[in-house]
């Protein structure tokens, strides 16, 4: 039997599969996580459990950045890249300087200086990026009290692009409320859905 959809049930089902989509993203974020402090305690017995409660944020950062340092350098096995990947976090999450001398001294033991230099690089340049979208937001800046708390949003944001074409306000309401609900386990619900509001405001205009 074919079935014959209205152009606005048309819309809903691909909206919810927008927001399906962005959520699945996210839990993928907590799972990428999940394997590089599995790695830490495997390779260095280094303990990131105490970074959990932002785990989503801190792999929508570092894993866009891991992610290329495995496409450019295709000789650098898992374990080195997990070992890089640790770095980065501490060197952009945390003060505990035992950890990150530990870390760079195994670094260093590898020989893959020059690679974690790369990955700061390109970390740095995500981050510029990021917080300048962020700071040119319609929200105050002074409710930031650490902007890197909210880069789980950088790998959905195609997802709020195509969410911000086309569809009705309450219908992106409906949707942001999805992604915020799951963002806002840890991260405050009303504000989280409050920046997804400004950004989709940002891509409609």
């Amino acid at each position: 039997m074919k079935i014959i959809l209205t152009e606005s049930q048309y819309k809903k089902l691909l909206l919810e599969n927008i927001s399906k989509e962005s959520v699945n993203k996210l839990k993928s974020l907590n799972d990428f996580f999940k394997t590089i402090q599995s790695e830490a305690k495997q390779q260095m017995s280094l303990d990131l459990g105490f970074l959990a409660t932002w785990g989503v944020s801190i792999a929508g950062f570092v894993k866009p950045v891991s992610d290329f340092m495995e496409g450019n350098y295709p000789e650098l096995s898992q374990t080195n890249i997990a070992l890089l990947t640790t770095g980065a976090i501490l060197t952009y999450f945390t003060s505990n300087k035992e950890s990150l001398v530990k870390v760079l001294n195994e670094i260093k033991n590898r020989s893959l200086i020059q690679e974690f230099d790369t990955m700061l690089e390109k970390c740095g340049q995500l981050k510029n990026a990021f917080l300048g979208f962020i700071d040119s937001l319609a929200v105050p800046v002074s409710k930031f009290s650490n902007m890197l708390a909210y880069t789980f949003l950088i790998p959905i944001l195609p997802e709020l692009y195509e969410m911000a074409q086309g569809y009705e306000h309450m219908e992106v309401s409906e949707m942001l409320a999805r992604i915020s609900s799951f963002a806002g386990v840890s991260f405050g619900g009303i504000f989280v859905k409050r920046i997804l509001q400004e950004i989709v405001k940002r891509f409609k205009s």
